[in-house]
């Protein structure tokens, strides 16, 4: 099916809800695959509808409290951020949940896990999966992390103990419950391109 024809549907069914609360997008994909770069894009050209972004991140557990992963290369455990349970997950449900009653007219749910949970499905009326390859994926985390962390080695290091393997565990089979995967990589920005100005377009005829 087109993307017209996946965006037909998905407003259909939101349209045959009742158009009484904000219409909900949720952007899922691998670590430094442009969620949130996306999802502040959208936001932008989505104006003057509001747009209300929700970072997954921000409902992160403190580092004590995390799920832990064993180090063979530094043999010491570690906080892992890339699991189910690296969220506070119950104020992360209804925090999403209350955005129903906001005076906004688009809510965009974005991170990692996103697509995993089944509370925060439920809410969403499109589901996006960038799926970006890997090796553009490490790249971007280590030019990100690399203006908080001076250690390279451990970001490296870090990928390639927790967040590489929970990614095939934990992120990537998400992609199965996403209404439309959208190509991740620097060589597909014009698809990608003519498929958020059709997402866009399709939610701008909502309210207009």
């Amino acid at each position: 099916m087109s993307i017209e024809g996946v965006l037909q549907n998905v407003t259909n069914r939101w349209t045959a809800a009742g158009s009484h609360r904000p219409f909900y997008m949720g952007i899922g994909g691998g670590s430094a695959s442009g969620k949130s770069t996306l999802a502040a894009h959208m936001a932008e050209r989505l104006a003057p509808l509001r747009v209300q972004v929700v970072g997954q991140d921000s409902f992160f557990k403190k580092p004590e409290d995390m799920p832990q992963y064993y180090s063979q290369i530094s043999g010491q455990y570690h906080p892992a951020y890339n699991e189910p349970d690296s969220f506070r997950q119950s104020e992360m449900f209804g925090a999403c949940r209350a955005l129903q009653r906001a005076e906004c007219d688009v809510v965009i749910l974005e991170g990692i896990l996103v697509l995993w949970f089944e509370h925060l499905r439920a809410l969403m009326d499109l589901k996006l999966y960038i799926d970006a390859d890997a090796d553009e994926r490490i790249i971007r985390r280590i030019r990100r992390n690399m203006k908080q962390v001076e250690d390279c080695v451990f970001i490296t290091d870090y990928y390639l103990e927790s967040v590489r393997l929970q990614h095939a565990q934990y992120n990537a089979p998400t992609s199965a419950y996403a209404d439309w995967i959208l190509p991740g990589g620097i060589a597909d920005a014009d698809e990608r391109t003519v498929a958020v100005r059709a997402i866009c377009r399709s939610i701008e005829k909502l309210y207009s």
